[in-house]
Order: structure tokens, then sequence, then C-alpha cells
């Protein structure tokens, strides 16, 4: 059996006294793109900041490359080729440029000069923007920025809070395209922490968080073969989960 590059085993973690998590398992094999999926207050976020090492592991153990990485600093995470692309992404008084520089911390200068003139090639828009202050993009402008943030020291893995927040649904198609197109390029892994149901599109597993606990887990065919699973967890009848099919031309 292959070993995933991100395993948790009995995650229980929270903020000050309240638990948030309790006995979480997730598996995340290389090249796979896994959607964590859940209402507000699901956990989600949660999980994803323990895994990068910005709240503290109350019990359990998070292993990356069959390393035990949850006593490590978020520096020697980041290092070990983790990435975090939280819901805002970016720092908004910082421009396109230097917020691609604060995501390449620990470059060297010249690797840092090739990384900026690889993401200046693949984000032409923020080539072009590269001066304006980040908080003057647009929603999904500063989500690609993030995007790029996130890429510009290649992870392995990138973990994603929310990137579909804020965004029309024109935008989220958009910004899932953008998502599948820079996966494939990069060969990266992802974990997507979201309660849109569209980035399913995306997907290869799905792991569902319920009030903490680990809900549904499995391949994305299992999920779209549950209906009871969507009408328990979004409210939403079984069509919203399935796959969309082209319209046949008569």
């Amino acid at each position: 059996m292959t070993t995933p590059l991100l395993e948790l085993r009995n995650v229980d973690a929270g903020y000050g006294t309240t638990q948030v998590l309790w006995d979480v398992h997730l598996e995340v094999g290389e090249g796979s793109t896994v959607a964590l999926l859940g209402t507000n207050g699901a956990g989600k976020s949660t999980l994803l900041r323990v895994v990068v090492g910005l709240l503290p592991l109350w019990g359990g153990e998070i292993h990356f490359d069959g390393k035990r990485i949850d006593r490590w600093d978020p520096n020697d995470r980041i290092g070990a080729s983790i990435s975090y692309m939280s819901e805002m992404g970016v720092f908004s008084q910082l421009n396109v440029e230097d917020n691609l520089r604060v995501g390449g911390t620990g470059l060297s200068s010249r690797d840092l000069r090739a990384a900026l003139k690889e993401t200046w090639e693949e984000f032409p828009m923020l080539a072009q923007r590269r001066h304006a202050p980040a908080g003057s993009l647009s929603g999904g402008q500063r989500k690609q920025l993030g995007l790029a943030k996130a890429l510009i020291r290649q992870p392995r893995l990138i973990l994603m809070d929310e990137p579909s927040s804020g965004l029309s649904p024109i935008l989220v198609k958009e910004m899932v395209g953008i998502l599948a197109a820079i996966r494939d390029r990069h060969q990266v892994t992802i974990l997507l922490a979201e309660q849109n149901v569209k980035v399913l599109d995306l997907a290869n597993e799905v792991a569902i968080l319920h009030g903490g606990r680990n809900g549904f887990t499995g391949p994305i065919e299992g999920f779209r073969a549950q209906t009871d699973v969507a009408a328990q967890f979004f409210g939403l009848p079984s069509a919203e989960v399935k796959a969309e099919e082209p319209s046949e031309k008569h």
C-alpha cells in the first residue's frame, strides 16, 4: 500500500478551551485533490491550521511524506514543501510583487528571480498589476494572487481554505478551471477546504467534517452516488452534486 503524502491520525484540536476537532482521520494521496467539505463551523479551517502549525495539536499525529511533523514549527513544515493559502490569501497593503516575495521567503535571490519570472508567465494578469496594491485587485484577481503566492516555492502540497469565498458563481467556475490547470501543470497535491459543492468538479476524493468529526470519506464517485449525504450536509438536491454532463446536440 502506498504511503499517503499527508496523514492525520486521531486528531483533536481547538481554540482556548473549546474543542473543535474530535478524533479526525484523513489521508491525502500524492497527486490527488481532496475536497474537505462541511458547513460553517464544521472544523475545516481549524484542520488546515493544525496541519500547517498555526494551531497546536491537542491529540493525535500528523504525518507528511512518511515523517511525523506535528512537533515541527510552521517554518519547518513550509520548508518540507507544504504551502497554505488562507481564505484572504494576500496581504492587502502590499503590492502584487511584494506579496509574491513574501511567499518566496527562504528562496535564494536567484531562485526567487526565476520563480517570479515563471509566475509572470503563468499569471499574465498579475504581471500587468505587479506594482498595484493587492487590496486594489478584484476578488478573482486576489484569489489568483493568493494561489500564485502559495505556488511560488513549488510545494508538493497546497492547503487551501475556501478559495471560492466571496466569488460569484461564474468566477467560482473560472477558479476551478485555473486550479485544475495549475494542479496538472505543477503536479501538486491539493487539500481544499470548502462549503461550495462546485469544487467537486476539481476533486477526486471527498472528506466531510460534521461537527468536528469525520463524516463521509471516499472517492468522488461514491459521494455523488449518495444523495442522502448531499441532503444531510448541504441541504441540496442530489442534482447539485452530480457531475456536469455535456448537453446533446439534436
